[in-house]
């Protein structure tokens, strides 16, 4: 069985688990390419002008793995812990996808809704029919996704910038990837969100307990900490993306 992992989206934070897991249950994985120019306008094609530059990019990726794969798996992310809520694109990506499809291609959607695990056993069961194989996928896989990093180290004599962005939009080669360069080019060390462990990303201390979707609240964070740490603040919002303009106002 061949299962197609579509790169865009939380396949930034997600992908290294899902990856394990999919190949613990015995089915060849299959990765959409990365980002380029024609996958880009292949999504511009399909959805509205309205909807958010991540989502018209994962719509390439999921049309790239159409008809060159047996299933797609593609979780639904509904909310994370203490009650924080995915934006509208993750919770609605899996209706767009299944229309994109029209049934020639199967979906597998596990929907999380507070924790991941039961979930993606559910989906295990649901490729492999075995209990035991499902869970053993899920076991091995774990560490991928209960790895959280360390405080970054600031310290050095290059000059640091902190770029403040998505993981679906600062880790895309298409998208985030020439920024980072441009400014390392420039002689910059650039520090990311995603180097910050998730106690600092999903504190709940001032204004960000007001802050309900989970990756903004991230961003705000990230910023806070950031802030008085570094020597210049760069902050890479989605075109189109309702909540990123609201929380970059804030930081602003």
């Amino acid at each position: 069985m061949r299962v197609g992992l579509p790169r865009g989206l939380l396949y930034f934070r997600y992908g290294q688990f899902w990856r394990s897991f999919l190949a613990g249950l015995g089915v060849e994985v299959v990765l959409s390419r990365p980002t380029d120019k024609i996958l880009l306008k292949a999504g511009l094609e399909q959805v509205s002008s309205e909807v958010c530059l991540p989502v018209k990019i994962v719509v390439g990726h999921i049309l790239d793995l159409k008809g060159r794969v047996d299933a797609i798996f593609l979780p639904r992310l509904v909310s994370l812990e203490d009650r924080l809520h995915a934006c509208p694109k993750m919770i609605g990506i899996v209706d767009i996808a299944r229309m994109l499809l029209g049934g020639e291609t199967r979906l597998i959607t596990p929907t999380v809704t507070r924790e991941m695990l039961w979930p993606h056993f559910r989906a295990g069961m649901e490729i492999t029919g075995s209990p035991v194989r499902a869970w053993r996928a899920l076991a091995a896989a774990r560490p991928h996704l209960d790895h959280d990093p360390g405080m970054p180290d600031l310290s050095g004599t290059k000059k640091n910038i902190a770029l403040i962005g998505h993981f679906y939009n600062v880790d895309d080669s298409y998208v985030g990837r020439p920024v980072v360069r441009a400014f390392e080019e420039r002689g910059y060390r650039v520090r990311l969100k995603d180097e910050l462990p998730l106690r600092v990303l999903r504190s709940r201390a001032g204004f960000a307990s007001s802050i309900r979707w989970v990756y903004e609240r991230e961003l705000y964070n990230a910023f806070r900490f950031y802030f008085d740490k570094v020597d210049g603040v760069c902050v890479l919002v989605s075109m189109g993306c309702g909540p990123d303009s609201l929380v970059a106002e804030l930081m602003r």
